[in-house]
């Protein structure tokens, strides 16, 4: 008659097996000597140590340790779990880090988009976009940039009100109402302690490996910028050259902001959909040997709000298309003497193979930077009568 046991082993009851496949199971071990085994017609439960027929297998071998209900892993089976964990995290990471570029790079859009729609509330408002650039009506010396008209309609109406733009805060005659550079006897003091440490979140972008704002060095911080106006091309009629002791460029009145005068829609022949307003500067460029260099015209501190300064080539927050989309510092007046002493630094982003520009219509687009310059040019000038037909 064929005899049927059953064992006891974490809690479980298995069987019905022979008890050739018992001791079996015994010998390697998949069954403990102290687990309880029992034969069908017996009818209590017996540990296999103390049965006759196991006893030979049951027996604790030398240096076995006291038998236990663990479960664990190998060494070798835990080494080939990290190997495959390693792996798996090698395939999964290009994907996250380009998801989150991905998030990075639409809210750089959105934060554009911000920017554009305050300009069409300021032509609304005021019947014509904001000036590149003013200079300090008590002083020909800097003024302030198109970042402090857009104010208002970037939910800082409070910031505009108290900000000093005729240079006559307190009672005080300034050189200045964008210069907040301390110690060169220009700067305005009211303005310069009103700022510190606001950063304009719309001016950002969130890929961008600089920071929101710059350390002046005597303590105060000042917001910088991941985007700049465009006042036109080098091909525009208005186009001049200005050289100076600190370095050069090439001067455009020809699009929609420039230094002085706003400008109003009907001035835009060209179309306000094929007519930049705003581009992208947000990452490094590299000079010939590969070293990376930070070429945005609002590299210094507080030059996010300075501008315009009579017959100086560094017409802050503006730039006039000269080159086109790149990463090279060496072109020229792209990044010369160690500083954005030139308005000709090209459009550049820390966005793979595109920069983001915003149009008069509000519209954001991303430029590849395999843009025709001929194109970023036509982009750049509002009346030129070339308006990019297809993009």
């Amino acid at each position: 008659m064929l005899r049927h046991w059953f064992y006891r082993h974490a809690g479980h009851v298995h069987g019905p097996v022979s008890v050739r496949d018992l001791r079996a199971a015994l010998l390697l071990r998949f069954v403990n000597p102290d687990d309880l085994v029992r034969e069908r017609v017996l009818s209590d439960w017996t540990p296999a140590r103390q049965v006759p027929e196991l006893k030979e297998v049951a027996r604790p071998q030398p240096g076995e340790r006291p038998p236990a209900n663990r479960h664990g892993f190998t060494l070798v089976e835990l080494l080939v779990v990290i190997a495959i964990i390693g792996v798996l995290i090698g395939l999964l990471l290009p994907a996250v880090q380009a998801a989150r570029e991905a998030a990075r790079r639409i809210a750089c859009s959105s934060n554009l988009r911000q920017v554009g729609q305050a300009m069409l509330m300021h032509v609304d408002a005021k019947q014509a976009f904001p000036p590149g650039g003013v200079r300090c009506p008590t002083a020909a010396f800097y003024g302030h940039s198109w970042w402090i008209p857009l104010w208002p309609f970037l939910e800082e109406a409070s910031l505009h009100d108290r900000f000093d733009k005729t240079g006559r805060a307190s009672g005080t005659q300034y050189q200045s109402t964008g210069w907040l550079l301390l110690g060169d006897g220009v700067n305005n003091t009211h303005n310069r302690n009103l700022l510190n440490g606001f950063v304009m979140g719309a001016a950002q972008c969130p890929s961008s490996p600089f920071p929101v704002s710059f350390d002046d060095g005597r303590g105060m911080r000042f917001s910088g910028s991941s985007f700049v106006g465009i006042s036109g091309s080098v091909d525009h009629p208005t186009a001049r050259t200005i050289v100076n002791y600190n370095g050069g460029g090439t001067f455009s009145e020809g699009g929609i902001l420039f230094a002085q005068q706003p400008v109003r829609m009907r001035s835009v022949t060209d179309g306000l959909s094929k007519t930049m307003i705003v581009g992208e500067q947000s990452g490094y460029s590299f000079t010939a040997d590969g070293q990376q260099k930070d070429c945005r015209v609002t590299v210094w501190p507080t030059m996010s709000l300075s501008s315009y300064f009579p017959g100086d080539p560094r017409l802050w927050n503006l730039v006039t298309i000269m080159h086109p989309i790149s990463k090279d510092a060496t072109l020229q007046y792209a990044c010369q003497f160690g500083g954005p002493v030139s308005s000709n630094t090209p459009l550049q982003s820390a966005h793979p193979g595109i920069a983001f520009a915003v149009f008069g219509d509000g519209s954001v687009r991303p430029l590849a930077e395999t843009t025709d310059l001929t194109t970023l040019k036509r982009f750049a000038d509002r009346d030129d009568g070339k308006s990019v037909e297809r993009f």
